[in-house]
């Protein structure tokens, strides 16, 4: 959900180590988790649910995460991915390139 806005966002202690998962609200009333459950399982009509997602849309996400923030009003700011430069490499070899298959005529 890139680009989405979020209303809410929880973060719940992992019931089977110490891991800690997050869970937003967005804006249009949709939620998503980074939990295991949420991330692997998915329904046969392409929904997916985990217990924090539960949690959040049956209103008892106060009560059972460890804290919770509400989204700022102020626009997301654009998030940027700097790709590493590509690396090119000339072959140097007195045969021409190597690998090209000569066709003859």
């Amino acid at each position: 959900m890139s680009g989405a806005a979020i209303a809410k966002c929880w973060t719940f202690a992992s019931s089977s180590g110490s891991g800690r998962y997050q869970t937003p609200l967005y804006a249009d009333g949709t939620t998503s988790c980074d939990c295991f459950g949420w991330c692997r399982r998915v329904a046969a009509d392409g929904s997916r649910s985990c217990k924090h997602t539960r949690s959040v849309l049956m209103d008892t996400a106060d009560r059972e995460c460890l804290s919770s923030h509400d989204a700022q009003a102020t626009a997301p700011a654009a998030v940027t991915t700097k790709m590493p430069a590509r690396r090119t490499t000339t072959p140097v070899t007195p045969f021409g390139q190597l690998g090209r298959r000569k066709i003859q005529t």
